[in-house]
């Protein structure tokens, strides 16, 4: 169980691990391109210290060349002198200059070969630290539109939402103005039709046109039409009688 719950731990600082440098992934990058131009810096110093003291080994090893000629013809000229005691020192002198020649000269090419080779190795960091700018700069150009391209889904999901309230809003206010039309359609149609009764009202009163009421005298006219029929159809009963 112990086991089991120390592996979940390490996954989940593992997950977060690589989340935070999934987030911040180019400022790692930054950071990491800032280090090393900094070694490359510090490598150009040390070739420049190298190249120096190349340079300090190629006189030391001149002067030695120039002193060794120097004694040597100084030995020459004691032993045709008749000093060849001077001559065996001149050549003591002679040999360790050339020892000390020697190791100067090897001296000159063990800086050769460093040189040499730091300059290929800067000269190779400088190339791939100009790629690794190039691609940190591309790097944080697609993030920028990354971004940007996030905050427009956003705006436009957003948007979206606003333009469907916006529809519906319009939907609304459209077929809330189409009633009122209808309405007051309605009312000039009523209105109308109460003017057209009341002139046809007003011109029957006057004697003019058919009257659009029933005339009680006219059914009483009726009645006593229906009246005589009725009369005269039947008979008396109190005449018989």
């Amino acid at each position: 169980m112990l086991k089991l719950i120390t592996t979940l731990v390490r996954g989940a600082v593992a997950e977060a691990e690589e989340a935070a440098f999934g987030q911040n992934a180019t400022r790692v990058l930054a950071q990491q391109l800032r280090d090393a131009a900094t070694a490359l810096e510090h490598a150009k110093k040390e070739l420049a210290c190298a190249m120096a003291h190349r340079s300090s080994e190629v006189r030391a090893a001149s002067m030695l060349e120039d002193r060794i000629r120097g004694l040597e013809q100084g030995a020459i000229e004691a032993i045709n002198g008749d000093r060849a005691d001077l001559g065996a020192e001149a050549a003591s002198v002679i040999a360790a200059a050339e020892d000390e020649r020697a190791e100067r000269l090897a001296a000159v090419e063990s800086f050769t070969t460093d040189i040499a080779r730091l300059q290929r190795l800067i000269e190779e960091g400088g190339r791939r630290l100009r790629e690794l700018r190039r691609g940190l700069e591309m790097a944080r150009a697609q993030e920028a539109l990354n971004r940007a391209g996030a905050n427009g889904r956003r705006a436009l999901a957003t948007g979206s939402g606003a333009l469907r309230e916006a529809e519906a809003t319009l939907t609304h206010i459209r077929t809330t103005q189409a009633q009122c039309d209808d309405e007051q359609a309605a009312l000039e149609e009523l209105d109308r039709m109460s003017r057209g009764a009341e002139i046809d009202a007003r011109m029957a009163a006057a004697g003019f046109g058919p009257s659009p009421r029933t005339k009680p005298g006219d059914i009483l006219v009726r009645i006593k039409a229906k009246a005589a029929a009725s009369r005269a159809g039947g008979s008396n009963p109190s005449v018989e009688g």
